[in-house]
């Protein structure tokens, strides 16, 4: 099955607070980043229009793609995985702070990224990207 993403609302919320410091000037990724929330709403159909009854139960994981340059996203990019349940919780997750992935996609401060997000379901497929739409620069 794969997913609708029609619906599927992605936003970045910048958090106030600042790093003291821009880094190093190695070039390399930058770990003390100021937070960046990616956040979304769980897909609630397949694209065959049936509902997705308990996105708990039914999602395994989203994977998040950055990257600084204005191509399109393909599955052969990177990603981060993200558990689609809170293990602690055991609550959906809907956010994700950017600025853990720093190493991960080598981000850096000044730089425009653009971000998209798949779904997993538990029989391991993946959905569509989302809509491009969410940006953000620490």
């Amino acid at each position: 099955m794969r997913f609708a993403f029609g619906k599927m609302l992605v936003s970045i919320l910048l958090a106030a607070a600042l790093s003291a410091c821009g880094g190093g000037g190695s070039g390399g990724p930058e770990s003390n980043l100021p937070s960046r929330t990616f956040s979304w709403d769980p897909p609630t159909q397949y694209t065959d229009e049936s509902n997705i009854g308990d996105p708990a139960r039914e999602l395994l994981e989203y994977w998040i793609y950055v990257k600084s340059d204005n191509t399109a996203f393909t599955p052969m990019d990177h990603y981060v995985i993200v558990p689609a349940v809170d293990p602690v919780t055991s609550q959906l997750v809907t956010s994700y702070d950017l600025s853990l992935a720093a190493a991960d996609f080598s981000l850096k401060q000044g730089i425009q990224y653009h971000v998209t997000i798949r779904t997993v379901c538990m029989s391991g497929v993946a959905s569509d990207f989302s809509d491009p739409g969410a940006d953000v620069t620490f």
